[in-house]
């Protein structure tokens, strides 16, 4: 009966835990809010991703070049996939604060992008 009681508990603490990560990552991919078009800071240059938060189609115009293709994110890795079907790039990606990202990875070094804002207003609440 002990040893019930103890695997009830241990499965408790197991589903809360998950569920916890889940909300935790869902808040950190709300507050990315990685679709939309992102400037280059400092350069000529945009990054437009479209789809969902966690993955999608890209497109990126800098220095007279643009590259299309399949972006996604896994943790707090950006992965674009160029087309035509090329080895995937990964990149380390930082939050600085909403609406600023940082990008760092082969042939993106040191690269800070803002959210380029529309007319429309959002009518989401902040979390």
């Amino acid at each position: 009966m002990l040893m019930l009681i103890a695997l009830f508990i241990l499965a408790a603490v197991g589903v809360y835990w998950a569920r916890s990560l889940r909300q935790t990552r869902r808040r950190w991919l709300e507050r990315l809010d990685l679709p939309g078009t992102w400037q280059w800071q400092g350069e000529e240059g945009e990054l437009e991703l479209s789809g969902q938060v966690n993955g999608g189609r890209y497109h990126i115009r800098e220095r007279g070049a643009e590259e299309l293709g399949e972006w996604r994110l896994a943790g707090h890795v950006l992965i674009l996939t160029a087309e035509p079907q090329r080895k995937p790039a990964e990149y380390d990606l930082r939050l600085f604060k909403d609406g600023t990202i940082g990008i760092h990875g082969p042939g993106r070094e040191q690269r800070i992008y803002v959210k380029k804002r529309g007319n429309v207003v959002s009518l989401r609440r902040p979390a």
